[in-house]
């Protein structure tokens, strides 16, 4: 039993001065001969202001309990000092092979002090397990003493339990910086890891003093890396282990480079295909394109071709993860260029499709959404070519891709009808051909979600979007990217229904918020999670909360220059809010593919307009947001409507009541539009918002159709 009052900060300075005096005790005397008044009588502890003077036999008794917490805490004291000028542990592994080298070097270390104090250690092996008389003859049970919550108040604790941690903070920062390669631990499980490696090591150094120290190392790193790593992280860990030390000794060896290229297809295949290391199958593939460039002069094959093809084109699609859309199509442009060169012009065409697939997605991440569209229509009609209406063929599965790219494009242009539309085809080609239950079913109800979120319906996108993430949860890695896409997306959702608390909470301890997502999976997800982080913040009443959050973006991050506007808006502060709008605008200014985010900063300048009582100015910037309606955006998309919104409530402030109505009336009409909805769904804030404005001016709210169940008639 551990406690934290401030007594045990003392208890734990009594507890370092026994374990100093009961290391010099058994380094010196066999465990049998040093008695408890030995070990007091070199205990130097200052009392009451005076000099450190010697203590009892009694109170030592008091003070530890049991001759096991003795020799912990010698064992303890005897390691700080001999790795007391180690430095700490050196920055992230790269690869999971290094992970457990490190480890292993950290034994090695820890072994050598075994060897150095084999005496000492030899004692606490012996004292270790020793029960005392008045423990064999208690008739009850003892309880554990109380210890303080200190490392020598933890060690104390595991040793009156028979347990050796005394090397559990030596090896944690080391365990956290290694497995921090493959995943964000949890809290605690670098200590719980370290305290059972800690005692692993100490029986089997101190059981087998003779052992080659490297060996005995590699070995306690292997059942570490087995019982600890895998299992937190998952088999892919194992394979991945594998494949990289292959891979290294194909390199160490000198072996050629096609068998070094060999290796590393197998690395990257288990990179991309199990784990969440987006920057580490970036270096891979980086790495193997260089292999297969170098093989230019030697005259490629066909399969050579094919293979750079594919690598390239992967490693476009993994920057644009990572969050380099730029250098993305940089190496879509490369794959391209390598798919003109193959003889067979069907084959190539497939390839350049795929190409330009990717490309659009880029131009997506690039706030290009409307030539996105136009681009993924091309690759559709191509890949639509041989496809059959049923079964699940590779020209299938390359067409439904393309679609689904098709539903995000059309939903960021501002098109959120035909993205639903477009959705709902591809889900139920999906659910005909895969079953409802399959992984790719559920990605595709995720696009789903996504665009019913464009489309102002949060709610069946919170529906569909639970569904999704329930199966996928089955299959993908907890703290990999889409899993933490998925999270964020319910984040979106939530703080679009209303309710930024629960987007809060989605988002807070979760991978996508820690600095190890953002540096090894996806910096553009992760800073998509902290300006939608900030946006909760803002709406959930912590404005400036959220402005420390944003201070880490540049001014020219357009997302959360929107983001930062909002919150000073928040704050009162509406002529700095003005001041970054109008830089945001600048910014903007020639980008008219974004339609949804041009709307968005235009609905902001009108806010920061009305809050610094510039009427002009506010008519002015819904009057552009109202002529977006078409040309630009649906007529009757949420963003226009919300700019009718504010309009209809400067009306109402300046005693135009006559002029609401017909302002709100698209957004309180419940006829459906083209994709069977109205233009808010029910649950919609923006709803809510206008029908309260048409109840307090005694405006008629339309009433849905009256509705029976058929089966009461």
């Amino acid at each position: 039993m551990i406690h934290s009052a401030t007594s045990g900060e003392a208890q734990e300075r009594r507890l370092a001065a026994i374990a100093a005096a009961s290391a010099t005790a058994f380094r010196h005397h066999a465990y049998q001969q040093v008695r408890a008044e030995d070990v007091a009588e070199l205990v130097r502890l200052s009392r009451k202001g005076e000099k450190g003077k010697a203590r009892s036999a009694v109170w030592l008794y008091n003070e530890v309990r049991s001759r096991r917490v003795l020799v912990a805490l010698a064992l303890k004291h005897a390691f700080e000092e001999f790795a007391d000028d180690d430095p700490g542990p050196a920055e992230s592994p790269e690869t999971v092979a290094d992970a457990q080298s490190l480890i292993a070097a950290t034994l090695v270390r820890i072994a050598a002090f075994s060897k150095a104090e084999r005496f000492l250690v030899g004692q606490v092996r012996l004292g270790i397990g020793d029960i005392s008389t008045s423990e064999k003859r208690s008739t009850s049970p003892q309880n554990s003493p109380e210890w303080p919550d200190g490392p020598y108040g933890e060690v104390a604790a595991s040793g009156w339990e028979g347990r050796v941690t005394a090397y559990a903070q030596y090896l944690a920062p080391r365990i956290e910086t290694a497995v921090s390669t493959v995943a964000v631990p949890p809290a605690g499980w670098a200590r719980g890891s370290a305290e059972r490696l800690s005692e692993l090591a100490f029986r089997a150094l101190s059981d087998d003093a003779e052992g080659a120290t490297e060996r005995q190392a590699d070995a306690l790193a292997a059942y570490w890396f087995e019982r600890d790593v895998v299992t937190l992280a998952g088999g892919w860990a194992n394979a991945l282990r594998t494949t990289e030390r292959a891979a290294a000794l194909a390199l160490h060896d000198g072996a050629g480079p096609r068998i070094r290229m060999a290796a590393l297809e197998q690395v990257l295949r288990i990179l991309i295909d199990g784990t969440p290391l987006t920057a580490r199958a970036i270096q891979v593939a980086a790495e193997l394109a260089q292999l297969l460039e170098a093989l230019a002069g030697d005259g490629r094959s066909v399969d050579d071709l094919r293979l750079l093809c594919d690598i390239e084109s992967r490693r476009g699609l993994l920057l644009l993860r990572l969050g380099d859309p730029a250098g993305a199509v940089a190496r879509l442009e490369r794959s391209r260029e390598v798919a003109a060169q193959l003889p067979d012009e069907q084959e190539a065409e497939s390839y350049m499709a795929r190409v330009d697939h990717n490309i659009a997605d880029a131009l997506i991440a690039m706030d290009r959404p409307a030539e996105a569209a136009l681009l993924l229509g091309k690759v559709a009609a191509t890949r639509a070519k041989g496809v059959s209406r049923e079964g699940v063929s590779p020209r299938w599965r390359r067409l439904t891709l393309t679609r689904q790219a098709a539903v995000r494009a059309a939903t960021r242009s501002g098109r959120v009808i035909r993205g639903v539309l477009l959705a709902e085809e591809v889900l139920r080609d999906r659910v005909q051909r895969l079953g409802a239950g399959n992984v790719n079913t559920a990605s595709a109800r995720i696009t789903l979600a996504e665009a019913l979120l464009a489309a102002g319906d949060p709610i069946h996108a919170r529906r569909h979007l639970l569904e999704a993430m329930s199966c996928r949860a089955q299959y993908l890695p907890s703290d990999g990217y889409w899993r933490q896409y998925d999270n964020v997306r319910l984040a979106e959702i939530e703080l679009a229904a209303g309710f930024p608390a629960l987007a809060i909470s989605t988002l807070t301890g979760s991978a996508v918020s820690t600095p190890w997502f953002k540096q090894r999976v996806s910096e553009r997800l992760a800073q998509e999670a902290a300006i939608l982080h900030a946006e909760a913040l803002t709406a959930d009443g912590a404005a400036g909360a959220a402005l420390d959050l944003l201070g880490r973006f540049s001014p020219g991050d357009r997302g959360a220059s929107r983001a930062r506007a909002e919150a000073l808006l928040s704050l009162g502060r509406a002529d700095e809010a003005a001041a970054v709008l109008e830089s945001l605008t600048e910014i903007e200014r020639g980008l008219g593919d974004d339609s949804p985010g041009l709307a968005r900063t235009l609905l902001l300048a009108t806010r920061a307009a009305d809050a610094r009582g510039r009427a002009d100015e506010s008519e002015a910037f819904s009057a552009a947001l109202e002529a977006m309606a078409g040309p630009a955006l649906d007529a009757q998309h949420p963003a226009v409507l919300a700019g009718r919104m504010a309009t209809a409530t400067r009306r109402a402030q300046a005693g135009l009541a006559d002029e609401v109505p017909a302002l709100l009336a698209p957004l309180l009409s419940r006829t459906p539009l083209e994709h069977a909805r109205p233009a808010l769904a029910e649950g919609h804030p923006l709803l809510a918002e206008a029908r309260a404005l048409a109840a307090r001016l005694g405006t008629s709210v339309p009433a849905g159709a009256p509705e029976q169940l058929w089966e009461d008639l």
